[in-house]
């Protein structure tokens, strides 16, 4: 879940921005509220937020202030600012400072509440600075590093997964936590990623950084195991499996199979067969079972009609995709939209 934190002097408007939007639909947890920009800040610094919503004019350290003290301390933040008029001098110095789209709070009930939420889920979902690469510290760096655990290519990489350890050690009891809370929250896309691994002979991800690691060392073990046999070199593996998490990582972005072998280095005849045998899926069928995936994403995270998912996770007839949906899920996507929306 995407972590907001909403300030603003008057507690009426932080309870009708909790109540109004829809956040839970979009994937965004309200983690937080602040009537001052001190506050505000005291809580970025004591947890990982992503989405700040602030009003510009408050008592003591005004919205705009608060904006540069942010930016100071984790510039991957994205900021949507709220104002009671649309002060076009205040809106411009805002988004000059890095703010990524206004709210004018008299307008709330007029608002179509949808559009904005994409809009705010959009700017979060940009890619992080690229300053971040050169390491980074606190918040940031920390998502750096959650980031790469999303990914698959840990599986593989003596180096990274060594990386990703030591900063489970060395973080501490907060940043412990969302680590935990990583791993939860990445374990859907390991299973989207080798769909054909027996997932159910893996437990749930602990929560003590300890135990954490040694579950994370295990699992590895387990999945290296795995594609070890289907008996090619760790060269070859390593190559489908970055394949893999490219694949993952740009679902619906048309991805031919002749630009992935190339991409990896090999022929693609032989990136054909040797993708097969170790994910054991053909890479066709990869492809239609990771859009599903992203398709189930997006109809619980957003609300864009089932045409237009489709049109996003690759496919140019709906009725296909609806056909594909149904064959993988058993429900039509409507359906899969709401029998979650009414067990949320």
């Amino acid at each position: 879940m995407i972590q907001a934190l909403i300030v603003d002097d008057e507690s009426l408007v932080r309870k009708g921005m909790r109540l109004l939007f829809p956040w839970d639909r979009y994937g965004i947890a309200i983690a937080g509220e602040a009537a001052t920009g001190q506050k505000a800040l005291e809580f970025i610094r004591s947890r990982p937020v992503q989405l700040l919503l602030t009003d510009i004019t408050m008592p003591g350290m005004s919205g705009l202030e608060l904006i540069k003290e942010v930016q100071r301390h984790d510039s991957s933040i994205k900021v949507v600012i709220l104002t009671c008029h649309q002060d076009f001098d205040f809106i411009q110095e805002a988004l000059r400072l890095g703010a990524v789209d206004y709210i004018v709070k008299t307008q709330l009930e007029k608002l179509d509440l949808d559009q904005t939420m994409e809009r705010m889920l959009r700017a979060v979902r940009q890619e992080a600075p690229a300053n971040e690469a050169s390491g980074g510290t606190g918040a940031s760096s920390l998502r750096r590093k959650t980031e790469e655990a999303e990914g698959v290519a840990w599986i593989v990489d003596d180096a990274l997964f060594g990386s990703l350890m030591e900063a489970l050690r060395d973080a501490g009891r907060r940043e412990a936590s969302d680590w935990a809370r990583t791993a939860a929250l990445s374990f859907k896309r390991w299973k989207l990623s080798f769909p054909m691994y027996d997932w159910h002979e893996e437990s749930a991800p602990p929560t003590e950084p300890e135990a954490l690691e040694i579950w994370w060392r295990k699992l590895r073990g387990n999945v290296q195991g795995w594609l070890r046999r289907s008996g090619y070199s760790e060269d070859v593996i390593s190559a489908i499996v970055k394949a893999v998490e490219r694949i993952v990582s740009q679902a619906g972005a048309h991805l031919k199979q002749s630009e992935i072998s190339q991409s990896v280095s090999l022929s693609k005849s032989y990136f054909s067969t040797s993708f097969r045998d170790i994910t054991r899926m053909t890479f066709t069928h990869f492809l239609q079972t990771v859009a599903i995936g992203n398709a189930c994403e997006m109809l619980l995270m957003t609300n864009y009609p089932v045409y237009s998912i489709a049109e996003k996770c690759g496919f140019a007839d709906q009725r296909y995709f609806s056909k594909m949906f149904k064959d993988q899920t058993g429900l039509l996507p409507s359906e899969y939209r709401q029998a979650h929306q009414e067990r949320g």
